[in-house]
């Protein structure tokens, strides 16, 4: 009798024939793992129940206080099933039939009675019967794995380990005698060993004799080799010729020595983030790995494996950088395997790849009114584009809400949209959505353009006409104009700023203005003469509504100060981006302003045929009227809170792997978490707000804002993680600062606590008046005393040097 595990929060339960077909068969667990197959996301794979051959558990109780058989090394019943993992097979099935050739009679005489192929499609798991005399359950594994001629995974050594449930149609053999099988003797003779976390192997080495014995089958002849010893497959467990278990205990040496209790997680944590590098990202290796740790051998035998193999999991589910984080770099020179003069290039660990159908995911259970109609005629790999561009345009029209930061600070919404993507890749969504959502900003700028009109055209008829000129002196326009096209002169620019302004609620606000372009290269052009001039400053004010201002002396100037409130959204090409986006301009704080999103490119294809959605279209427009007409404070503590817990995560995280760009961009990904959530708790609750002022914050919508922090960030790493890091690198070896002369310092720090200026001649090798004049200085400095004439006393221990 063996057993299974629904998640990791619940005890281990039994498993009859009739329970392992129900979950094999369950429909719901067949879906998460066709999932897992297409998509590779490590957290459907978790999601799975998991059988536990090897070992049933005596009845615990959990961290919880909670009485169960919880999977714990420690309370370890062996059951005489052992379960071996072979990884990495492109065809299990051709492997089986037609490379091992085996079949039902093969299976069963060498005690197999179950063989399934893994959730990921890539693996076999093959679970038989314990043999006394080839030893533990790491043993037995590599004692099989001989005889089938296969390399077995060592994670598998642990009695507690898990094996994520298959689909029926994976099972390529099973004997019922798997539901009944149990060997008590097997269990005496080795549980013990296990549950004092002791699961290394016992044999050296397996003779011929031992695996000939097993069966006289002439489909087995490769078992007449002997097996290499246990000892030597362990040592084999290394990285460029230098073992895991020094590469570990260098790292541990590195950090300070072992994790005292309390700090031992947040420890393996950080080991399991470096280690990915040198593991292929593999969570199974990863674990193996830490399980080299002694402080992680007693977390198993306090908790179970479980913890280790969920920090693995976790770890490599991280975002992988181009190099091996510089801190492990350290203690792979100290172990021997970086030299430091090893080409970058060799070091390179991962080729990016953008997620998109994980983003689309993740966003399609969420997507609700007024993001369900932005994204109904994008394709589904840019949904997350859509929702940028038109989040952006919702806050824009949200002008007149605002909120309280976490920080305690009445925040306004200021985001900038960038939208990148080669030509004709499908960014003119961007436009359409701006036809409809800033509808209403347009129509409200219509009379005022028309009054503007009229004006200039009277100020020219007037210079023409004398007759014109004796009527009464023409009064300008001063109504608000907000939607600005790209190129909108500086001095038009703070007029319109200083003229967007409302009572709301008997408080004089700023309202935003907006701008859509659809080239940003028009604006880069702009940039070197003409009316983008000084604008780049006022894109960096904007993003916190910081003060700018002009003073000329023409009397068309405003010479004022005012505070900016500046919304726009932009598409363009990865050229113009990095026109815009400079290794001279790339610490000035715009690329953590801006969320940006890259367009899928698909090449050599035609753009999809699509009809206009004239229903989504008028509800956008409508729902632009609509957050046009709302004001006052919108209560979001309970999503403020959310989003702080999000950045002091991304912060532990940034910690972790020693990785500044994460720590860097984190701290302004918060605000779009927020803004871009914003909308759909509205329209969600519209007209309750209207009436009573109060939202409610669901957990949906924290997803969503999750959602949105962790895609800022990520495209924000995306473009310019690494223009980032080579600025701080290149920065770093370019500072270097003067060494100064220590000779004072030294001496001062050699001197008694209490001494003479006699001493202090001598220290310094100087003549008796510089002595005393030295002393003089000190005492100005305030770092001595003086006792008595000649004498004097220490107030600080040294002196900076």
């Amino acid at each position: 009798m063996f057993c299974y595990q629904k998640s990791f929060a619940n005890p281990t339960l039994p498993v009859d024939e009739a329970q392992f077909y129900a979950l094999v068969r369950a429909e719901q667990w067949n879906e998460n793992i066709d999932k897992y197959r297409e998509t590779h996301d490590a957290a459907l794979k978790r999601k799975l129940p998991a059988f536990i051959f090897q070992a049933t558990f005596d009845e615990t109780e959990s961290k919880a206080g909670k009485i169960g058989r919880w999977r714990k090394q420690s309370a370890t019943r062996l059951t005489g099933l052992v379960v071996m993992d072979v990884d990495h097979i492109d065809d299990p099935l051709g492997l089986v039939n037609e490379k091992l050739e085996m079949s039902n009679e093969k299976w069963a005489a060498l005690g197999v009675l179950l063989v399934y192929i893994t959730p990921s499609g890539k693996g076999l798991k093959i679970v038989f019967k314990a043999r006394h005399d080839w030893g533990n359950l790491i043993d037995n594994q590599h004692a099989m794995a001989k005889v089938l001629g296969v390399e077995v995974d060592e994670s598998c050594k642990d009695a507690s380990r898990m094996s994520f449930i298959c689909k029926e149609t994976d099972i390529m053999y099973l004997d019922k005698e798997l539901f009944t099988y149990e060997d008590k003797e097997y269990d005496e003779q080795f549980s013990a060993l296990y549950r004092n976390g002791s699961s290394q192997a016992t044999k050296k080495i397996l003779t011929n004799t031992n695996l000939t014995n097993l069966t006289n089958n002439e489909a087995l002849k490769n078992s007449s080799d002997s097996c290499n010893s246990c000892s030597e497959i362990e040592e084999n467990f290394n990285y460029h010729g230098i073992s895991y278990k020094t590469i570990c205990e260098a790292w541990q040496t590195a950090q300070g020595g072992a994790p005292g209790v309390g700090d031992r997680h947040r420890t393996m944590l950080q080991m399991a983030l470096d280690l990915r590098y040198i593991c292929d990202n593999q969570p199974d290796m990863v674990a193996r790995a830490l399980k080299e740790c002694g402080f992680v051998q007693d977390i198993i035998r306090e908790r179970g494996e479980e913890e280790v193999q969920g920090v693995a999991d976790t770890a490599c589910e991280r975002r992988m950088y181009k190099d091996i984080p510089k801190r492990m770099q350290e203690v792979l020179k100290s172990t021997g395997v970086l030299s430091s003069d090893t080409p970058r290039a060799e070091r390179v660990v991962d080729k990016v790849n953008i997620p998109y159908e994980q983003y689309a995911e993740r966003l399609e259970p969420l997507l609700s009114a007024p993001y369900a109609e932005a994204c109904s005629g994008v394709s589904r790999h840019n949904w997350l584009g859509a929702v940028f561009v038109s989040g952006a345009m919702y806050c824009t029209l949200l002008t007149r809400c605002w909120y309280k930061h976490f920080n305690g600070a009445k925040q306004r919404m200021n985001p900038q949209a960038l939208i990148i993507g080669e030509p004709a890749t499908g960014k003119g969504f961007a436009k359409s959505l701006d036809d409809q959502i800033m509808c209403a900003m347009r129509e409200q700028d219509e009379e005022v353009r028309a009054q503007e009109t009229r004006y200039k055209q009277e100020q020219k008829k007037r210079g023409t006409s004398s007759k014109a000129q004796k009527q009464d002196a023409l009064v300008e326009p001063e109504g608000m104009i907000r939607y600005l096209p790209t190129k909108t002169s500086n001095n038009i620019f703070f007029r319109r700023l200083k003229r967007a302004k409302e009572v709301v609620d008997g408080e004089v606000m700023p309202m935003h203005l907006y701008m859509f372009d659809s080239e940003l290269d028009s604006s880069i052009s702009a940039q070197s003469g003409g009316a983008w001039i000084g604008k780049h400053d006022l894109e960096l004010k904007a993003f916190h509504n910081e003060l700018s201002g002009v003073d000329y002396a023409n009397n068309d100037s405003i010479n004022d100060i005012l505070p900016i409130f500046w919304n726009s959204v932009t598409t363009g090409t990865q050229v113009s981006l990095y026109k815009k986006f400079t290794p001279r301009n790339i610490n000035d704080g715009l690329c953590s302003r801006v969320c940006i999103f890259p367009m899928e490119t698909a090449r050599y294809q035609m753009i999809k045929k699509k009809n206009v959605d004239w229903e989504a279209n008028e509800s956008m427009k409508q729902w632009g009227y609509r957050f046009e007409k709302l004001h006052g404070e919108l209560p979001l503590e309970r999503l403020t809170d959310h989003v702080y817990d999000l950045c002091e995560q991304s912060a532990q995280e940034a910690e972790a792997a020693d990785d500044h760009v994460l720590d860097y961009l984190r701290k302004r990904a918060v605000f779009y978490a927020t803004w871009l959530t914003i909308p759909r708790i509205l329209a969600r609750q519209y007209d309750e707000f209207k009436k009573t002022g109060k939202l409610d914050i669901t957990d949906d919508d924290l997803k969503f804002s999750t959602l949105m922090y962790d895609a800022v960030i990520y495209f924000q790493d995306h473009f310019f993680g690494q223009m980032l890091q080579d600025s701080w690198d290149n920065a770093a070896r370019e500072y270097v600062p003067r060494r100064r002369n220590t000779k004072n310092a030294d001496a001062y720090k050699a001197l008694p606590e209490q001494f003479t200026a006699k001493e202090v001649m001598l220290m310094l090798d100087i003549e008796n008046g510089a002595a005393n004049k030295q002393c003089q200085r000190w005492m100005t400095h305030g770092f001595i005393e003086r006792i008595k004439q000649g004498k004097y006393k220490k107030i600080i221990k040294d002196l900076m040097a």
